[in-house]
Formats: C-alpha cells, sequence, structure tokens
C-alpha cells in the first residue's frame, strides 16, 4: 500500500521545486551580467553573447538529464545527481572569473563565453537539469497523472518568469552585488535540497519497487522530420527574443529592464503553450497575428519613439513566439520520451541565439536577423480552411508583386519615388502596407504565403528612399550599429553639406564638409553648448591642457582643444576610432585639430586606472551606447577614479543627456558623497540651418572640480545658466549597487535635484 502522505505531497513538492529551481537559475542570467557588463563597455550585445551561454549550458543540462534518466535504478539517479549539484557548487560564490585575463576588445563575445563558463557554467547546467530530471521521475512517481508531467513545464517556466522579472524590480534596487551572489548560493543549496525532497517523496509514492523502472511499452522513436520541427520551433523564438531585445535596445538604450521585458514575454508564452487547454489558443493566436504584425511594421515608421516602437515590437513578437511555441506544445512526444524531447528544444534554443547574438553580426551589417525570424515565425501558423481562396490568392500575388516592384525600382534608379510621387512617398509607403496586412489577414491559414509577405514588406522598409542624402557607411560591431550618414544641400542635389555620426539610432557627432569649416565642431560640442562650455572652461585653467575624453564619437571635441593642448582618448570600439580617427575615415575633427592624439582602446575604468594619478587637467565622460551611459561609468568609485586622475587644478565634465534615464540626480549624489561642488547647465538648442537632421543638441553638462579650491578659478563671470546642484534624498550609485528602476521613474516624471545659481 502506498503510503498516503507521499501521494499527497508529491505534486505540490515538485510544483515548488520546479519553480524554486527556475527562478534561481534565472535569476542568474541578469545577475552575473551585471557583473560582466562594465567590462565591455555597457554593450547590449552582452546580454545577447550571455543569453547563447545560458542556453548552452541550459543544453548541457538537458543532455546530462537526459542520460542520467535512461538508467533504470532512480534511487541511483537521484545519487548521482546529489553528487553533481555537490561537485558543481566548488564553483561558488560567484565571481569574474580572471582565468582568460583582461577583456579581448577585437573578439569581445569569444573572451565573454569563456570567461562564462568557466564561472558560472557548472552550478547552472547542473541547476538547470532539475526541470527534465523531477519531470522523469515525476512520470515514475506511480500517480494516476504520471504519464502527462507537462503540465509541471508551466510551474518551471512561471518560475522563470517570476525569477527574471524579480530582479530589475526587487533584487537590484535592494541588494548590492555582493549580497546577490550570497543570496543565490544560499538558494543553490536551498534547490539542491527540494530536489532531494522531491526525489525522497517520488521514491515514497512508488512503493516498495518504486526504484526499479517498470517494465512498460515504450512509444515509437520520433520520425527525423518531428526532430527537426522540434529544433525549429524552438530555434526562432530563441532568435526573435535577441533581435527584438538588440532593436529596442538600438532605440531606447541599454538597460536591464529593456533586456528583461522580452525574455519575460519570451517566457510567458511557454507558460501558456504548455499549460492545460492551451491546444484552444492556436486558432485566436492566429487570427490576432496579423494585427500584431501591423503594429510591429508601423512602428518602424516612427523609429526613435521608445514608446510607439517598444508596443509593436514586444506584441509581434509576443504572438510570433507563442504561435511557435503553441506548436511544439501540439507536438509533444509521449512522457516516456520528455528528457530527449526538452534536449532538442533546448537545442533548438542555442542554434537559434547563436545564429542571433554571434552569426548575424558577422555576416549582417544591420539587424535583419530580427525580420528573417519573424518570417519563420509565420511558418508555425496553425493551417486551416481558407474562406475566401480566390480572394486571398489575388491579395497575395498583388501586394508581392507591388512589394517588389517597389523594391526594383528603388535599386534600379534610386530617385524614382520622388520623381514619381513627390510629398506623397510617405502615403504610397503605407497604402502599400496596408494591402500587404490585407493580403496577410486573408492568407493567414497559409503559413508559407504569410512568410513571402513578411519578407516583402520587410524589403520594402529597408529600402525606403533617403531624399535627404545617402549613408556612405554602415558598420556593426559588438558595441552596435554605426553608420555616416551625408546630407545634401538642399539646393544642389547630390552635392554633401555635412556627415552625421550615428551610432545605433543616437547621432554621435556631426561635421561640415564644406573647405574652412570643418573645424568648426558641431552638435553637442558646439562651443555655445553645456558641454562645449564646459571643456573651454576646464582649458582656461592653463596651457597647455591635458585632456582626456572617454568616448571618441566623430572627434569634435578635438577641435575645441589648442594645438599645444594633448588629448587622450578612451574608446572601447575599434569601428568608431576606425570612423573617427584613422585615415581614411570619414570624419577628420582628430587628423586635422588633434593629430597627435593618443588613442587608447578598451574600457575606460579599466584604462584610466593604469594611467599616473594627477595626470590630466579635464576628464570629459561622454561614453555612449545606444544613447544610454554605461552604469558603471556614473559610480562613486568611477566619479573616485575620475578626480584621483586630475591634477590639483583639475574638473571632471559629465555628459549627462539620455533619453531613457534621469541621470542628473544619479551624477549629483556621487558628487554630494564624495563632498565635492558639482555645477550643472541644460544648453538651449543652438540655432544652426541644419539642426533638424541631428536633433535639438541641448546637452547637459556637470561640471565636479577636484576640490572647491578651483571654483574661484574657472569663469563663471563669463558662463551664465551655470548653477550649483543639490542632490536629492537617496542613496548614490556604486558599483555593488546601480538602482535602474528608480532612474526610469525619474525620466517620466521628472527630475528632483535643486539648482542654485552661481
Amino acid at each position: 500500500m502506498k503510503p498516503p502522505l507521499a501521494r499527497r505531497l508529491t505534486p505540490g513538492l515538485f510544483a515548488l521545486t520546479l519553480f524554486c529551481s527556475a527562478a534561481l537559475i534565472f535569476s542568474l542570467q541578469p545577475l552575473f551580467t551585471r557583473l560582466t557588463t562594465p567590462l565591455l563597455g555597457g554593450s547590449p550585445a552582452v546580454w545577447n553573447a550571455s543569453m547563447v551561454f545560458f542556453q548552452a549550458a541550459l543544453l548541457t543540462g538537458y543532455i546530462y538529464a537526459h542520460l542520467l534518466a535512461r538508467l533504470k535504478n532512480l534511487r541511483l539517479q537521484v545519487a548521482l545527481h546529489a553528487a553533481v549539484l555537490g561537485l558543481a557548487a566548488l564553483a561558488l560564490p560567484l565571481r569574474v572569473s580572471g582565468a582568460f585575463g583582461p577583456p579581448n576588445y577585437e573578439h569581445p563575445a569569444l573572451w565573454l563565453l569563456a570567461v562564462l563558463a568557466v564561472s558560472v557554467g557548472a552550478p547552472f547546467a547542473a541547476a538547470s537539469a532539475t526541470a527534465p530530471l523531477l519531470q522523469a521521475w515525476y512520470a515514475r512517481s506511480g500517480r494516476a497523472d504520471a504519464h502527462d508531467p507537462y503540465y509541471l513545464y508551466a510551474a518551471s517556466n512561471l518560475g522563470s518568469f517570476i525569477g527574471l522579472l524579480a530582479y530589475p524590480s526587487l533584487i537590484e534596487p535592494l541588494l548590492g552585488t555582493r549580497a546577490q551572489g550570497a543570496a543565490w548560493q544560499w538558494g543553490y543549496w536551498a534547490v539542491a535540497t527540494l530536489v532531494l525532497a522531491a526525489a525522497a517523496a517520488a521514491l515514497l509514492s512508488a512503493g516498495p519497487g518504486g526504484g526499479q523502472a517498470e517494465e512498460r511499452a515504450v512509444s515509437p522513436a520520433p520520425a527525423p522530420a518531428k526532430r527537426l520541427y522540434w529544433l525549429g520551433a524552438a530555434a526562432v523564438p530563441s532568435a526573435l527574443v535577441l533581435g527584438v531585445t538588440l532593436h529596442i535596445s538600438n532605440t531606447a538604450g541599454s538597460t536591464p529592464l529593456f533586456w528583461v521585458i522580452p525574455l519575460a514575454l519570451y517566457l510567458a508564452t511557454f507558460v501558456i503553450a504548455f499549460s492545460r487547454g492551451a491546444e484552444r489558443l492556436a486558432p485566436a493566436a492566429g487570427a490576432v497575428y496579423p494585427f500584431a504584425l501591423l503594429l510591429l511594421l508601423g512602428s518602424y515608421l516612427l523609429a526613435g519613439q521608445l514608446v510607439p516602437v517598444a508596443l509593436g515590437n514586444l506584441a509581434g513578437f509576443f504572438l510570433s513566439a507563442l504561435l511557435c511555441h503553441l506548436a511544439l506544445a501540439r507536438s509533444r512526444p509521449a512522457a516516456d520520451r520528455l528528457t530527449e524531447f526538452y534536449f532538442f528544444v533546448s537545442l533548438g534554443g542555442v542554434l537559434g541565439g547563436s545564429a542571433a547574438a554571434l552569426l548575424a553580426p558577422l555576416v549582417f551589417d544591420n539587424v535583419y536577423e530580427y525580420p528573417l525570424a519573424l518570417a519563420a515565425a509565420a511558418l508555425f501558423l496553425p493551417r486551416g480552411e481558407e474562406t475566401t481562396p480566390r480572394l486571398a490568392a489575388a491579395a497575395a500575388i498583388g501586394a508581392l508583386a507591388l512589394g517588389l516592384l517597389m523594391a526594383l525600382l528603388r535599386l534600379v534608379d534610386p530617385g524614382w519615388a520622388q520623381r514619381a510621387v513627390g510629398q506623397h512617398q510617405h502615403a504610397v509607403m503605407l497604402a502599400a502596407f496596408w494591402t500587404c496586412l490585407a493580403a496577410l489577414f486573408l492568407n493567414r491559414a497559409r503559413p508559407a504565403r504569410v512568410a513571402v509577405l513578411v519578407l516583402t514588406a520587410f524589403l520594402v522598409l529597408f529600402l525606403k528612399e533617403d531624399r535627404a542624402g545617402r549613408y556612405i557607411t554602415q558598420e556593426r560591431s559588438f558595441f552596435g550599429i554605426l553608420r555616416t550618414r551625408e546630407i545634401y544641400d538642399p539646393g544642389s542635389p547630390g552635392t554633401p553639406i555635412f556627415r552625421i555620426m550615428t551610432h545605433s539610432n543616437v547621432v554621435h557627432g556631426a561635421q561640415l564638409t564644406s573647405p574652412g569649416l570643418t573645424r568648426i565642431p558641431m552638435t553637442y560640442y558646439n562651443p555655445r553648448t553645456a558641454l562645449g562650455e564646459a571643456v573651454l572652461a576646464g582649458l582656461s585653467l592653463g596651457e597647455p591642457g591635458r585632456v582626456a575624453l572617454i568616448g571618441l564619437g566623430a572627434g569634435a571635441s578635438a577641435c575645441l582643444l589648442r594645438p599645444a593642448d594633448r588629448l587622450t582618448v578612451f574608446e572601447i570600439d575599434p569601428a568608431v576610432v576606425r570612423l573617427a580617427a584613422s585615415p581614411g575615415g570619414d570624419f577628420t575633427y582628430m587628423r586635422e585639430c588633434q593629430p597627435g592624439a593618443r588613442l587608447v582602446v578598451g574600457d575606460a575604468r579599466l584604462q584610466l586606472a593604469r594611467e599616473p594619478d594627477g595626470a590630466f587637467d579635464v576628464i570629459v565622460v561622454d561614453a555612449f551606447s545606444g544613447d544610454s551611459i554605461p552604469a558603471h561609468l556614473l559610480t562613486r568609485e568611477a566619479l573616485a577614479l575620475y578626480l584621483r586622475k586630475t591634477s590639483d587644478r583639475g574638473i571632471v565634465v559629465l555628459h549627462l543627456s539620455n533619453a531613457s534615464l534621469a541621470l542628473i540626480s544619479e551624477a549629483a549624489r556621487l558628487a554630494r558623497d564624495l563632498d565635492v561642488p558639482a555645477l550643472f547647465r541644460v544648453s538651449p538648442p543652438y540655432n544652426h540651418p541644419y539642426a533638424s537632421y541631428f536633433g535639438a543638441m541641448g546637452a547637459g553638462a556637470m561640471i565636479i572640480p577636484k576640490s572647491p579650491r578651483v571654483l574661484p578659478l574657472l569663469p563663471l563671470s563669463v558662463m551664465p545658466g551655470w548653477s550649483f546642484i543639490e542632490a536629492p534624498a537617496g542613496r548614490a550609485w556604486s558599483d555593488d549597487y546601480i538602482n535602474i528602476p528608480r532612474a526610469l521613474w525619474r525620466n517620466l516624471i521628472g527630475e528632483d535635484y535643486r539648482l542654485t545659481p552661481v
């Protein structure tokens, strides 16, 4: 007779263990990415490369679980897994391994993958084996519902969802990184205890003979085509989540919140697809899909606007991923093939993630993998009966022909649209998209047609005409997408008047191309902006001035300096150096104004720490990536480093313009904690005839002197608009504590610092 207590406790204990283990492993990814991101300059690609590693570690755990579950003796399985959990714990506490030396900026992704493998590979893989192992053990528990343990997968994915969202909303704001690491170590041991308790409950529930597998009929092995289907249905959402993360980060900036939300939605689709009764959702999801895709495509016409871009892309991504995971759930095998199924699901995730995060940046110069994955997701639409087959076919042919004709004309004759429709080009584009979307809705029962139509729509989008100028350079690196756009003279089409550098979707500099005007600093570094004034104020303290610039951009700051001044530039992206400082680069500021400047490639904090104390008179912190200052450059320890490297008459200048985060209050808190004064000014948009091409450039800048004794030396009498800034209450950012939600919230409702005019 089976013990009734064990039978009552088994389902709840298994669900609790799966929930906790999933929450544990999915909190590790943002936690450890938070530790490694500063080493690679805060690039959003750090998250994507980390995703690939954790998917590969998950696959390793699933392979191990699959092999272990093949043992007939359940007691032996439990004993071996307990030993593996104990051995993996030897890698704790969490820390970034120094086995591979400093970061390799030419091959940052490979360096990061190696560091992650040594630092957290063992405990993550051991913990990730919990989900398939416990479900396999539950299938042998002797319970009436043991034949279908897949509903426990929903508990596991719910834990993943909660653990992931808890990091940016609770864990990161409340705990420092050391406390987070300690908490994760205790959580690991707690989950290990729960795993052993669940195993014991399964053995007791199965009765005296529960240690041996029962002889039962084995289901037929899945056909190769079915395994390939599992791979595809898992690979496409994996590529999609990385594509949408990068696309949104390129618009809004790189912050943990924008990393976590797409992954949380990805996990939510897993929870929904593998819950009981989910098979009824497929027709509804297929019907809603065209409208979600309409939002996504429409967001491309509103590039640079965070809310429509984020909502449109997340809606399209969610429906696309849900369709794939519903298809995956419908095709799942019998319980005795469970670990094999999870192996192929995990392998598909690794393949999709690797293609998006590692292969695509080498092959593409833009985020083309994202529309390709969206088109592939359409192949998993549920097939059905067409109500109007002839109308659907006609709509598909018409939309396809229209899209291909527009793309072909754009390639053959780039000026055709301007001559044909003039100012109505935008309306024509919208009409084409509505035609395409009508075709999508009518053909939603034909997945292959929908996939082709999606590709056609994106082809038209990516080939839209630039009437104001042309892109002369587009380069993609680990740190973002770098473009140089040449703007034409409105009165003389085809004649360039200036060039703009954009990193992702943010302007990082511009330069006039007319002879005699190339040395005039434009955008943020124009002498009339707050940032330009701050740099000139520091240079007024003595000659020659020793200047350190963190973040090269187009190099406009070089032309604020005098010939005798000495400039050292710290830049993490080799592609930026090629465009702005190399012979034959697109911008000439550096070559014309500071040809002898010293260029240091690497993370600014790591490289600056190697410089002698007091080596610089002015340190300018202007390191952007998609309009987001890497948080590790704006901590108490970072500011202390900057001040230590300035001379006794030196100043630190912070460029604090940011679209997503309220950084002014955060910077003021740093000065407060270090007991140094701070001056602040936001410059109004300067009046320039071409300012509309590169934004208003109303830069916000902060001056932090080495000590109060420097203040009387600054030419404040000729610097109207500058004020002393008083920091609001609250804990200052540090290497151990960064509160991103606070900065996001304050950006929405307004900052709470106070200004006192000088």
